[in-house]
């Protein structure tokens, strides 16, 4: 007869009970079929539940408590055999009275548990109290009206026959005493009290060991007892001498400095003491370090607790909050290389730009930076050891190809690179070399920013600009499909500092639009207000020096260095000066602009405006009465502008940190910027070999720069997006084919075939010839040459004819 399916459950469960594994297993099923109920929500604690819930569950469990001690004591009585007639009493189970028994103890045992709980909470209330009485007292006891000094004098005398003179004595001191012990209660300042105590302190009393009577005798405090041989008026502010104040204003400007320290765009990185707000500005380097640095520039003498006590309270060392995301590549992979070589003991410093400084004959000469001193040109920096072949592991961040399907994309990771000594050692060296460039440049123009920011003529101005980050504009209240759809506008922030020789301070101004492009075209559209405010607002100035970062895609390109040889002669400018930051080191004032922006706008959002769009936000922004000078750009003034014409690149536009144009359509440009006939009047100087550009215009032309035109073989610049492709590199006047592995602002890294004939090369064994080139070195781009035999290879007739051209 086949079991019904409550007994074939009951004898699987039997089965699976009296296997130790399969009980674990199934318990352990159960458990965790319990967090998951308890994660989602399906099963709550008591806790969790409403009180009419906590109710229902409690009376459940009473029940089911109650039915399963029933079925105990049935199954007890069940099993209980009938007496037998022997001399041993038959093993019985608890007795009701028993259990009732246990649950009477229980329920006291909880009542006086209770009670003690109680006691216990209204004996530390009753102790609180008391304590609370005892110092109203003691309060009331000091407080109160003291015996009188003649008082006291009658006490100290009393019953005893003392001269006029001893007790005009006594009656002076208690006087005394009494005078400045009411003085010292009812001093309002911590000075005050410091002026007191200094006075009634002293040697004499030490010597004569006075000093604990005189605690009591004037209500000292035992620390301020304590500290009486101290100078306590060692910390009351003096009136700081002339020179101190010059000390203080030279460190204070060092440390706001943007190669010192750089400005925080984010809206909420402020910092507010004795209710000033400032924003944040971040340390670029070590205190100790920017102290050797002040020590070397101001050919002083002051302390680094000095230094460092000095330092204004907004700038402040970045946390891992303030974490930096726009660091230089350049510096970073120089510096983890360095650490990695000093954590070995094969470098005796992490310090890498005074590595730099080392390997160069004058670190403030652009000769020695750029490799064209031959004293110093094959300069390497000492080692502690001689490398050997142990293996080395350096992190360093790096530009990749990835391939999905039939697309490829550039991303740039941090890989952890695994190589010897040796190897590292002799790139780190090499890295060094191209390093002093890029350290020479950026103290370089940071020096030139100060200098003509500090010396600005009545006819020039100096505009410092940048784009902000695109503000997001939102509701105060968004439905989901607004929040987490793509319905967010966005605003783009084009931010500026002004600096005039007739305003000693600085004025700021921000351009809002709704147009998102970035490019030469909408910059001059952002900045035709801006010119116009300038030309009404001063019009005694003639000359522009502007100061920006340096990407390519937006200051740094031949359609911005076309708009400025152009734009500004419109409204009646006489020179233009535009001056570039080293790649990634633009960071500055801009940037603070564009953040008390934004925290504005956030702030009108908070208080329950909504800000959906650009407009609105210009208009918000405008009616909170800013500092900061706005204006608005609408998408139809960006789309309006012309267009640029077809125009060839500057050869080696990466380079240039400075373009002048002192004539309308002609230009002039060099590596770095030059001041030196600035007071002349005259900024194209010969200088640091300046180069010429010109523009023409005539018969409706195309408008071409001078230098190598851009052709199917031949990108304006050499990016990141071109590493993995063949190229055509000019060595020593030979072309030498191979693949670029790295590109690096202006250098890129190639590995390079050999030759061994006309169109021939070959790959060298056993070690590849891998070197960093210059950006104007590159001759072209080319497809993967074919194979002419098993070892050697051929560049297609195409490509050839093209590069013997190029030699001719």
């Amino acid at each position: 007869m086949p079991l019904c399916a409550a007994e074939s459950a009951r004898q699987y469960r039997k089965r699976r009970d009296a296997n130790p594994e399969q009980r674990e297993a199934y318990l352990r099923k159960e458990r965790e079929r319990w967090r998951k109920d308890r994660d989602t929500g399906k099963k709550k604690c008591i806790n969790d539940l409403t009180e009419r819930e906590k109710r229902s569950q409690r009376k459940k469990w009473k029940e089911a408590k109650k039915a399963a001690r029933a079925k105990a004591r049935a199954i007890v009585e069940f099993q209980t055999p009938e007496p037998l007639e022997l001399d041993c009493p038959p093993q019985l189970g608890p007795s009701r009275q028993r259990l009732q028994g246990e649950k009477s103890r229980e329920r006291r045992k909880k009542k006086i548990m209770k009670e003690l709980k109680e006691l216990k909470a209204k004996l530390a209330k009753e102790k609180r109290k008391g304590e609370k009485y005892k110092k109203r007292y003691q309060r009331m006891k000091r407080e109160a009206p003291s015996v009188s000094p003649q008082s006291k004098v009658r006490e100290l005398v009393k019953g005893q026959k003392v001269r006029s003179p001893i007790k005009r004595a006594l009656l002076f001191h208690t006087t005394l005493v009494e005078n400045i012990r009411q003085k010292y209660r009812n001093a309002k300042t911590e000075r005050e009290r410091q002026l007191i105590a200094r006075v009634t302190s002293g040697s004499i009393l030490k010597k004569y060991r006075l000093q604990k009577y005189t605690q009591k005798a004037f209500g000292y405090s035992k620390k301020r007892n304590a500290t009486l041989s101290v100078d306590l008026c060692a910390t009351i502010k003096r009136k700081e001498s002339g020179a101190a104040l010059e000390i203080k204003r030279k460190v204070r400007s060092f440390y706001l400095r943007d190669d010192v320290s750089r400005m925080t765009p984010g809206c909420k990185q402020t910092i507010t003491r004795q209710k000033k707000k400032m924003q944040k500005r971040l340390l670029t380097d070590t205190l100790k370090n920017l102290h050797r640095k002040f020590l070397s520039e101001q050919h002083g003498q002051l302390s680094y607790s000095t230094f460092c006590r000095l330092r204004p309270f907004w700038v402040v060392t970045p946390t891992e909050a303030d974490r930096n995301t726009c660091l230089c590549k350049t510096h970073e992979n120089t510096q983890l290389m360095a650490n990695a070589l000093h954590s070995h003991g094969i470098l005796s410093t992490k310090s890498i730009e005074d590595m730099a400084d080392s390997i160069m004959c004058d670190s403030k000469g652009k000769a020695c930076a750029y490799s064209e001193c031959r004293e110093c040109l094959f300069s390497v920096y000492q080692t502690l050891k001689q490398p050997g072949e142990a293996e080395v592991c350096v992190a360093q961040w790096t530009t990749e190809r990835i391939h999905k399907e039939d697309k490829s994309s550039m991303i740039t990771v941090k890989r952890d690179l695994v190589t010897t000594e040796s190897d590292l050692v002799s790139q780190f060296q090499e890295r060094l070399s191209r390093f002093k460039q890029h350290i020479f440049n950026i103290r370089w123009q940071y020096t030139a920013y100060r200098q003509i920011r500090e010396t600005l003529k009545a006819d020039e101005c100096m505009l410092h600009i940048d784009f902000s980050e695109n503000y997001l504009c939102k509701y105060r209240q968004e439905i989901q499909a607004v929040h987490f759809g793509g319905s967010h506008q966005q605003a783009t922030l084009h931010t500026g500092v002004l600096y005039t020789a007739e305003d000693q301070s600085p004025l700021s101004f921000c351009s809002i639009s709704p147009s998102r492009r970035h490019d030469p075209t909408a910059i001059w559209a952002h900045l035709d207000p801006v010119l116009g405010m300038i030309r009404q607002r001063f019009p005694e100035v003639k000359k522009l020096h502007f100061f920006s970062d340096g990407p390519a895609t937006q200051y740094r390109q031949k359609g911005n260095f076309y708009l400025l040889s152009t734009e500004p002669y419109k409204l009646g400018f006489e020179n233009i000066n535009w001056n570039y930051f080293e790649a990634g080191h633009g960071k500055g004032a801009p940037d603070g602009v564009g953040g008390a922006l934004k925290r504005s706008a956030d702030r009108a959002i908070k208080h329950g405006e909504d800000i959906p769009n650009a407009l609105i936000l210009y208009e918000r922004l405008k009616s909170t009465n800013s500092s900061v000078e706005l204006f608005y750009i609408s998408e139809d003034y960006v789309e309006s502008k012309p267009e640029i014409p077809a125009i060839a690149p500057i050869k080696g536009t990466m380079r240039v940190h400075q373009v002048l144009s002192v004539s309308p359509g002609k230009l002039k440009y060099r590596d770095i910027t030059c001041l030196c006939k600035r007071e002349a009047g005259m900024l194209d100087c010969p200088c640091y070999q300046l180069m010429d550009a010109t523009v023409s215009e005539e018969h409706n032309h195309a408008p071409a720069f001078d230098g190598t035109n851009e052709t199917r073989w031949r990108p304006q610049f050499i990016e990141a997006k071109h590493i993995g492709e063949w190229c055509v590199v000019n060595y020593e006047d030979e072309a030498y084919p191979g693949i670029i592995i790295k590109v690096e602002e202006h250098t890129i890294m190639v590995k390079c075939m050999h030759r061994n004939g006309i169109n021939k090369f070959f790959w060298p064994s056993p070690r590849e010839d891998i070197t960093w080139y210059a950006d104007q070195q590159i001759l072209c781009l080319i497809t993967e040459p074919q194979a002419l035999n098993k070892r050697s290879v051929q560049i297609d007739k195409a490509s050839w004819r093209y590069i013997e051209e190029q030699f001719r």
